[in-house]
């Protein structure tokens, strides 16, 4: 039933109570510029899962979804770029709602920040990837942070922005950090695990 709802009605990501109801989009900005991230972090992710499968006709499958995905992408990306021609402080307010808020559709699905981490550990997508290809590529194609149109609070939503991509650099150290060290934890299991098994071989033999 929720799949079906995303289908016909979109998603945004104040829907179904995910978080505060008032983010439900509710204008055009808000619809194109979330999906532009959105668009682009599916298609990224299809294309590392494909990589990670290790399964030649998976790979290739999934290289055309994230080809196609990226199509989608770059169409909101020039509407939402054009929008900032037209209406820079309207679209950069959605521009700040949606990338203070950013949660992908699959948000919904139960057990979700468990699954979230098995994604992250496999180099699907992580907070790496979060901001290097997905955030900053957009950002940078927008010219948010050398544009001079921005006036009173949409400027200020902007320098916000710019706490922002430090707060998500901030993530990106963080989870580099713990992923070495569960790596090392791995590495030590494993260790013991094979001198455990050795172990045994030479005492039955």
């Amino acid at each position: 039933m929720l799949r079906l709802e995303q289908m016909t009605r979109g998603f945004s990501p104040g829907q179904n109570d995910q978080i505060e109801a008032d983010l439900f989009a509710d204008s055009l900005f808000d619809s194109v510029i979330y999906v532009t991230f959105q668009e682009l972090a599916t298609r990224v992710s299809h294309r590392n899962t494909g990589k990670a499968c290790n399964e030649p006709i998976a790979d290739q499958l999934l290289q055309r979804v994230s080809a196609d995905e990226n199509l989608h992408m770059i169409f909101y990306r020039d509407v939402s770029e054009a929008g900032f021609e037209i209406a820079p402080d309207q679209a950069m307010k959605s521009l700040h709602k949606v990338l203070r808020n950013f949660k992908m559709p699959g948000y919904t699905i139960p057990d979700f920040r468990r699954r979230a981490v098995s994604i992250a550990s496999g180099g699907v997508y992580d907070p790496r990837i979060h901001l290097e290809d997905i955030v900053m590529p957009v950002l940078k194609k927008w010219r948010i942070f050398e544009r001079e149109d921005f006036n009173g609070e949409s400027a200020r939503l902007r320098d916000d922005l710019g706490l922002l991509v430090e707060e998500l650099q901030e993530a990106v150290d963080k989870f580099e950090i713990a992923k070495q060290r569960r790596e090392e934890r791995l590495r030590q299991m494993a260790e013991k695990k094979a001198a455990k098994n050795q172990l045994v071989g030479s005492s039955a033999s």
